[in-house]
């Protein structure tokens, strides 16, 4: 009996100790799993917290461009011409970038930015979902500011930008840093899509916008703008007019209403708005003709007509100047070079601009003579390639090289007789009006073209091609952009004429004829004219005509940026 009752107790024992190993193993593996668990909710809130420092350095980087090219843009934009010039002056004259900087960037014409010691500073606390982000913009000056021309300026800055994420108890900081220069300068014509004095024909007759207009950028009258049918046009950007009524066709029967739309039978699309009684803005441009004619000239006369580029017997020091009438201006490209040929009565002269060894050569190629200079037809200010005729231009045509920046300005009429075009764009791909076309585009690139008339037209001649394209900013400041012969029925329709720019005139000029019923095209062109949108942010043609406002901006706010992350 006894050995059972010992039997008993060791069997006893040993289900004690073993419930008892049993339970310190469970708590281990209890233990284990909370500690697992919360690592594992520490690795979720860190990766949220750098989720949210990632969203938040976004919306910080979307902030600072809205800061420069929004409110800084409209302080200038819409500040006296003479307070600007005066304050960007003294600010460039005392080196003080950074005081130019906190009073211009306001929003309703309050300062935005917080000054500490030598640095702007902007803060804002913000939420993704159920986490959190808190930034901070700081910005100092990266060198004094710089006079860049006639009324034009330029305040470089460096910034950085720390951003930190929360999310539980876990959070991430994000830094970085960059630079970026903010140019003040003329506010330029080249910025719309389309401006007009009136918006009629040169003998009056009102032209309509209809379902084939569409203009994606700014465009303005100094009259006020004609609606046809609904649709009756696209406007993506603002669309300005200095009357207060605009017309609307009704029918047939033409109405004048303070409105956007007529009814259900003439209905515009406008996306940025419709800002009637605007104000008329002046394009009486004679003082800037002769600056023009000055750039050409570079410093020198020439009493007999002819073709000159001026120079000082081995460096150029203006730009091309044709005396007299000009039959033949040719743009065209070999390899990296820009070649001008131009034709005035019995002299042809072939330029060719070599811009990587900063060298020009010009040929007489009736005389057979050659002569090459260093520098480039620059003009005098070397902002970019002009070339003025002081009479008119019979014929024009060719192509923009990839780096040339160039101005044709002519004092009569210039007649476009050819495709004229960018060596580097994106082509368009289908045919306009067919469902999917994509429309032609320059962005990205650098050739520019603009074409300016100071007392004649600009003019498509009866000897262009069908379906021509014209790559540039047209301006006629008192004439027109037409085609020659638009309403010839006899040669019928010629297709579609495609302008990659914009169209700046005193009139509106007409492309061609169309059946007011059916809409069928009976002779001309149909319209395609596709806003080139780097002039949106100052991008311009070498001396083209200037407004009397001003423009603030910067295009590289994010091109040089340098990335650290911490906790």
């Amino acid at each position: 009996m006894t050995n059972i009752r010992n039997n008993k107790g060791v069997a006893m024992a040993i289900t004690l100790m073993f419930m008892v190993i049993l339970m310190g193993t469970s708590g281990i593996f209890v233990l284990r799993a909370a500690q697992e668990n919360k690592e594992a909710r520490a690795e979720r809130d860190m990766a949220e917290a750098s989720l949210a420092a990632q969203g938040g350095n976004q919306q910080a980087l979307h902030q600072l461009d809205i800061l420069i090219n929004n409110y800084l843009r409209n302080t200038i934009a819409n500040a006296n011409p003479s307070g600007v010039i005066n304050f960007a002056s003294n600010k460039v004259s005392s080196g003080d970038g950074l005081g130019w900087l906190l009073n211009t960037v306001r929003h309703n014409n309050s300062p935005v930015l917080s000054h500490n010691g030598e640095q702007a500073e902007y803060n804002h606390t913000g939420s993704l979902g159920q986490n959190s982000y808190q930034y901070m913009i700081i910005m100092t000056e990266k060198t004094d500011p710089v006079a860049a021309g006639t009324d034009a300026w330029d305040f470089p800055y460096s910034y950085r930008v720390m951003t930190t994420g929360t999310a539980g108890g876990a959070s991430n900081t994000i830094m970085l840093s960059g630079d970026f220069t903010v140019r003040v300068q003329k506010d330029n014509f080249a910025k719309f899509a389309l401006f007009t004095n009136t918006q009629n024909t040169p003998t009056g007759s009102q032209v309509w916008f209809t379902d084939k207009t569409n203009f994606a950028g700014p465009v303005h009258t100094n009259d006020r703008f004609n609606f046809a049918l609904n649709p009756s046009g696209t406007f993506e950007d603002i669309a300005s007019q200095d009357k207060q009524t605009a017309r609307f066709y009704n029918q047939g029967s033409p109405v004048l209403l303070n409105a956007d739309s007529n009814g259900t039978y003439d209905i515009p699309t406008f996306n940025n708005g419709f800002n009637r009684n605007a104000g008329t803005i002046s394009l009486n441009l004679a003082t800037q003709q002769q600056d023009v004619v000055d750039q050409a000239l570079g410093g020198q006369t020439f009493g007999t007509d002819g073709i000159y580029v001026p120079n000082d017997g081995s460096n150029l020091t203006g730009g091309i100047y044709v005396r007299g009438n000009a039959s033949s201006v040719i743009l065209s490209v070999s390899g990296n070079n820009q070649v001008y040929t131009l034709t005035q009565g019995g002299t042809t002269i072939r330029v060719t601009t070599d811009a990587a060894n900063n060298q020009t050569t010009v040929e007489d190629l009736v005389a057979g003579t050659s002569q090459t200079y260093t520098g480039l037809p620059d003009g005098l200010d070397d902002s970019g390639t002009i070339i003025h005729v002081n009479g008119n231009v019979a014929s024009l045509k060719g192509t923009v090289a990839a780096n040339s920046t160039v101005t044709i300005s002519g004092k009569d009429d210039i007649k476009i007789t050819d495709n004229l075009v960018y060596s580097d764009y994106t082509p368009a791909v289908g045919n306009p009006g067919d469902a999917g076309y994509i429309p032609p585009s320059a962005a990205g690139t650098n050739n520019l073209l603009g074409l300016v008339t100071w007392e004649g037209d600009i003019r498509i001649g009866t000897s262009a091609p069908d379906n021509i394209q014209v790559h540039g900013t047209v301006l006629a400041q008192n004439g027109i952009f037409q085609v020659d012969s638009y309403d010839d029925s006899g040669v019928g329709p010629r297709g579609t004429a495609t302008l990659l720019g914009g169209v700046v005139t005193d009139d509106y000029g007409a492309f061609g004829l169309f059946n007011g019923s059916t809409g069928q095209q009976i002779s001309g062109y149909g319209r395609n004219f596709i806003y080139d949108e780097r002039m949106l942010v100052g991008t311009a043609p070498p001396y083209f005509p200037t407004l009397n406002t001003f423009i603030a901006f910067t295009n590289d706010i994010t091109d040089r940026m340098v990335w650290q992350e911490g906790e």
